[in-house]
């Protein structure tokens, strides 16, 4: 099967919801991989977080069912602006990019997105994704207390956090050093770390078994089916003005 059969997939009534279906199991692996391996009950029992799969364009394909749906829109727009700092050009195997600017990511520190590349054979194919709700990320105990994002605890720009595969050493004794509970908070960025493998994993042996070169058209009818989805809902609310 090639980039055309993925056109074809993208076009069948039956072999595009069995593609999709597997794609979010795969999140879902990746997730529990994520719940299973965390060190916070932040993660472990609130399950405050989740988990997405995108194209190689950075598009979302697929998240974990149980993900909290802010973090899932999110994702995507975060994954852009690592790639507009850093193109996909410059992505190796064994990268793994680190966030939490609230600007640019899901809105208050203590949320991590960790996202990496998907490469097979070479080729990129693919991102994982994932937003994990911090322990403590330092500054005042309350954060809706505050009055600026500097009184809220340290605050990370896209950066990598892995370089083909080694841990950035200097990143983790930053966040250890601005953390009240350094074990918990670098021990969740890891299980983090870990669901990006597995849903690595996951989609690489999907891609491998179906002989499929490229997401794109199966990612393209994915967006479109979605956004239809999405208006047909939108064209149900009476018009109005909403208060919440």
């Amino acid at each position: 099967m090639t980039a055309s059969a993925a056109a074809s997939i993208a076009r069948d009534p039956i072999a595009l919801p069995v593609i999709w279906r597997r794609l979010i199991a795969i999140a879902d692996e990746a997730a529990a991989t994520l719940r299973r391996t965390s060190f916070s009950p932040t993660v472990r029992e609130s399950n405050d977080f989740a988990c997405v799969i995108f194209d190689a364009a950075g598009r979302a394909m697929a998240e974990n069912t149980i993900g909290i749906p802010s973090f899932n829109m999110t994702l995507s727009r975060t994954l852009a602006h690592f790639l507009s700092i850093r193109p996909a050009a410059e992505w190796r195997d064994g990268d793994v990019g680190i966030c939490n600017d609230p600007w640019l990511t899901s809105g208050h520190l203590p949320d991590i997105t960790i996202v990496a590349p998907v490469f097979a054979r070479g080729r990129l194919m693919g991102w994982t994704g994932s937003i994990a709700h911090m322990a403590d990320m330092g500054g005042t105990l309350w954060s809706a207390d505050t009055r600026e994002v500097f009184e809220e605890g340290l605050r990370i720009p896209p950066l990598l956090f892995m370089t083909e595969g080694r841990r950035n050493r200097d990143i983790e004794a930053i966040i250890r050093a601005n953390s009240r509970l350094p074990d918990q908070v670098l021990g969740d960025v890891a299980a983090q770390v870990a669901a990006g493998d597995t849903a690595a994993r996951g989609l690489i042996d999907l891609i491998t078994r179906e002989g499929i070169d490229d997401l794109t058209p199966i990612a393209d009818e994915i967006c479109n089916r979605s956004e239809q989805a999405m208006r047909r809902a939108l064209v149900k609310i009476p018009d109005g003005v909403y208060h919440g």
